[in-house]
């Protein structure tokens, strides 16, 4: 089952090397950067559901962790809030896994292919530098852009820069596919570096949809406006932690309160503050 799905790969850029062959330009690179463009086709419509999963999973990690933070020595609690935010936000955990599933297998059966890839014209396995696809990059300029097309892929699919697990992925991925594509065949290298580049532009795609989305429904505005509110706020008008408002206040809350209460403003009510003002 497996070779027979290895065999489909190598027998797809043999069929896609021979159309560029009929085009006048032969060339095994340009096969497998058509092979990218009709896998990327193929994924499209699970990637984009991919994609903005990952971003509404983003933008509602404050509250995650308001939650996380608050039920901590609850933790069953916790986990039906949790639940309660992803159904709120139409948010599913699980739907960012899929894609990677399906790429893994994809990107497996892709380099043993090159690996026993027999060319018909080693000549046209040739790219700029390289001279055999089949081999590794003697320069390692495809691993230098595997690095920087992953890195930019992280960076335009990123909400919040200052998040350290965010930040963290921004710098680890990067590196972890700089050193795949230096230790794997140049045509695999190739073709990662594409499906990067058809990645950011898919993102830039989704970053639009999604900020004109939230425009028109006005709802940009009001998570905008929500977060900048402090803590305390957000969690009471969030409509998760409504039952939140039952819990008794602190002392220093009900100090707050009842100085309001009296009149003072921004002293508590303080009795002195009462006789300035009366001399006055």
């Amino acid at each position: 089952m497996w070779q027979t799905f290895v065999q489909w790969f190598t027998s797809l850029i043999q069929f896609l090397y021979d159309f560029t062959v009929t085009l006048g330009f032969p060339s095994y690179a340009l096969a497998i950067i058509l092979m990218t463009l009709l896998i990327k086709l193929l994924l499209f419509p699970i990637n984009q559901k991919q994609l903005k999963s990952m971003r509404d999973m983003q933008e509602i990690q404050p509250r995650m962790k308001q939650l996380q933070e608050r039920y901590k020595d609850e933790p069953e609690v916790m986990q039906k809030k949790l639940a309660e935010l992803y159904k709120e936000s139409g948010v599913s955990p699980l739907a960012g896994c899929l894609p990677l599933l399906l790429q893994m297998p994809i990107f497996i059966a892709f380099y043993q292919s090159l690996l026993h890839l027999q060319f018909v014209e080693p000549a046209h396995a040739a790219f700029f530098w390289i001279s055999n696809l089949g081999q590794r990059d003697p320069l390692f300029i495809l691993a230098l852009l595997s690095a920087g097309t992953t890195y930019l892929q992280q960076k335009v699919s990123t909400v919040n820069a200052d998040d350290p697990t965010q930040k963290s992925m921004m710098y680890m991925m990067p590196l972890m596919m700089a050193w795949i594509a230096a230790t794997v065949p140049a045509g695999l290298a190739l073709y990662w570096v594409t499906f990067n580049i058809l990645g950011i532009l898919q993102q830039l795609l989704v970053n639009h949809s999604h900020k004109q989305a939230k425009l028109d429904t006005g709802t940009g505005i009001t998570v905008a406006a929500k977060f900048e509110q402090p803590i305390e706020a957000r969690l009471n008008t969030s409509g998760i932690d409504d039952e939140m408002d039952d819990e008794p206040a602190s002392d220093l809350e009900q100090e707050q309160t009842a100085g309001r209460d009296k009149g003072g403003k921004n002293t508590h009510g303080r009795a002195s503050n009462r006789k300035k003002r009366k001399k006055r």
